[in-house]
């Protein structure tokens, strides 16, 4: 593989120590951030200590190769190793950027700048983290995972100001707001839209949503909201933000995208299927809202997911909920006739991947949907082995195993450690494992297996499609 090595002579200061920069609230750093008349946005980096090389902690893809342009002397910007890297000459204490703003969806990453119909704009803040480094080659020594660096992110406040209101954390502020960086980060709105505060959950919504989908999101997300609280057992700690953007009726059908953040679910959705009301549509919208809605519950009590090759813990789980929890709400035909649909066709999906190598490895295929249908069908798995058969009771103990961890991370190590405390057998966790870590020599006959043991009654169409499952009902 061919990746780019960028080289710097760093010059060493041999005269007395640069005085630390003073940032408030003990910040070890800041980014201003601030939109240029051409269309760029200016990006100024403030560190309370001179730094010499830093990493961007979110590095997926290669984007700011194409997007960040250096606009500082004493710098230099690139990809190293699969990360992207600021280089400072010498050790300094400020960089600035003139960055375009990407606002198209990226693979495995939060969209840095969400545009709304209406003109407002989200800025994801997360994308600005960076965290300190020796040297160069302690970045190639990271192989590509910033997740292997040894040292935290740098605490980082971003300040952005605005002609507009400014929304973040459900807060509304005029011309400035200063906000700390926390975790994956968030969106900082900028717009004319007003927060709208509902039971569960506060909302700022796209004035040009067509009306049909907005007369009813308020009473839609709410029945999902309430079911949950149901199904999980508790209600959320902090009530969420929905930030939704309409992206207009100009490409053919429809798109949803989305992904949560904190308590915030952030969802952008378009298409020319969006002008008028169709049923199949809404029950993917629907579906969408409920498997992001998940996450927050998955996180509520403090705990993050490992990344990269063990998200299908995560996003396999959201999905089995979501799906369920739909066709809660439908009919009985139409129950089955959505279910058939959509595990009909994450079966193949599944069953592709694993032909072409272990679910463990398929982020580094870019595979990144395998996550979604195979994790689904461990979830349904893992729902089967355990005696109570309760998808919610098991995470809601795993989220308790985690919380015991240093790292409070729920990682496949706890995972398999909850199937065993809760009554799953060695057996039926190798034959998840075998799932995850193997490359089976028939992947459908694998996968099929493992949904027979599970009690899960797998019935298949003489052509071989998936169309039925002992669906779990909670």
């Amino acid at each position: 593989m061919q990746r780019l090595i960028i080289v710097f002579i760093v010059l060493f200061s041999v005269g007395a120590p640069a005085a630390q920069a003073q940032l408030p609230d003990g910040a070890d750093a800041e980014v201003r951030l601030s939109p240029e008349e051409s269309g760029n946005w200016r990006v100024e980096y403030t560190f309370a200590e001179p730094q010499s090389v830093l990493a961007l902690v979110r590095s997926t893809g290669d984007y700011r190769e194409l997007t960040w342009s250096v606009t500082s002397d004493n710098a230099r910007f690139g990809r190293v190793a699969g990360i992207d890297v600021i280089a400072l000459d010498e050790p300094a204490r400020t960089v600035s950027f003139s960055i375009i703003p990407l606002t198209s969806t990226l693979v495995g990453e939060y969209t840095p700048f969400v545009t709304f119909a209406d003109g407002s704009v989200a800025v994801h803040d997360g994308q600005f983290s960076v965290a300190p480094l020796d040297s160069l080659e302690a970045v190639e020594a990271l192989e590509g995972d910033t997740s292997n660096i040894g040292a935290p992110a740098l605490s980082m406040d971003v300040v952005l100001s605005s002609d507009t209101p400014i929304i973040v954390d459900g807060e509304v502020h005029q011309g400035k707001v200063r906000h700390r960086v926390d975790g994956d980060g968030t969106y900082i709105y900028l717009g004319n839209s007003e927060i709208e505060e509902f039971d569960s959950f506060t909302a700022v919504i796209d004035k040009r949503l067509p009306a049909w989908l907005r007369d009813r999101f308020d009473s839609d997300l709410e029945a999902i909201f309430s079911a949950y609280e149901q199904l999980w057992g508790f209600e959320l700690e902090h009530k969420a933000t929905v930030m939704l953007a309409y992206k207009g009726a100009t490409a053919d059908g429809f798109s949803v995208t989305g992904g949560a953040l904190d308590q915030l679910l952030m969802m952008e959705m378009g298409g020319t299927a969006l002008n008028a009301p169709d049923d199949d549509v809404l029950s993917y919208v629907h579906w969408f809202f409920a498997h992001e809605a998940a996450h927050l519950f998955q996180i509520d009590r403090g705990v993050g997911f490992a990344s990269g090759a063990q998200s299908w813990i995560h996003e396999g789980a959201a999905n089995t909920m979501a799906y369920s929890l739909i066709a809660s709400m439908m009919e009985q035909d139409g129950a089955k006739r959505f279910l058939a649909g959509v595990y009909g066709r994450a079966f193949d999906e599944c069953v592709t991947t694993l032909e072409a190598g272990p679910l463990a490895t398929a982020a580094e295929r870019e595979a990144f949907s395998a996550h979604y249908s195979c994790g689904d069908f461990i979830a349904l798995a893992t729902d089967g082995f355990l005696k109570q058969r309760n998808l919610y009771g098991f995470w809601n103990r795993l989220v308790s195993m985690a919380k015991g961890e240093p790292d409070e991370k729920v990682d496949e190590d706890t995972y398999f450690s909850t199937m065993q405390i809760l009554g799953a057998t060695k057996a039926q966790r190798n034959a998840v494992r075998a799932l995850v870590e193997g490359r089976p020599d028939n992947a459908r006959k694998t996968l099929t297996n493992l949904l027979e043991k599970a009690g899960l009654e797998p019935e298949f169409s003489a052509g071989g499609q998936l169309i039925a499952l002992k669906w779990p009902d909670y």
